[in-house]
């Protein structure tokens, strides 16, 4: 079996595996063998290729270490922003809310200004387990 084959192979095995862990060095490590397929492919020795593999590997992790790759910082909601009715005052801070056609428990987490009655509807700016926190204006997006 020629070089270049073992190369591919091994290549596509790293990256194969690379879905399973996500953390994207397999990735390299899979493209690096892919270079140094290439290399055995061109008719070149197995020093070369193993250097060209080791050189794309090494510029590859430095890489990924000064630009890594950025995710979100936990699951977004989807109901941040939207409107929640008022169905009653427990307390200050306190209150039930209907959201989705369910009731709600949830927590004022901003002053309210001193215009008279509470307000009727709300938003939602967060969650604290079952509980919405709400403010009497959406988030800013």
């Amino acid at each position: 079996m020629d070089n270049y084959i073992i190369w591919f192979v091994l290549g596509l095995a790293l990256a194969g595996a690379e879905m399973l862990v996500g953390g994207f060095y397999l990735l390299v490590c899979g493209i690096a063998a892919g270079l140094g397929g290439l290399v055995a492919w061109a008719g070149l020795g197995f020093p070369i290729q193993l250097l060209a593999a080791a050189l794309c590997a090494i510029a590859g992790t430095f890489w990924l270490r000064r630009n890594p790759i950025s995710r979100p910082g936990g699951p977004q909601s989807l109901d941040l922003g939207q409107r929640v009715e008022v169905e009653h005052w427990k307390s200050a801070t306190q209150l039930r809310v209907r959201y989705r056609g369910a009731g709600w428990d949830a927590e004022l987490t901003s002053a309210l200004s001193d215009n008279g009655a509470p307000p009727t509807e709300l938003y939602i700016i967060g969650q604290r387990g079952n509980t919405l926190l709400v403010a009497p204006t959406p988030p800013a997006s």
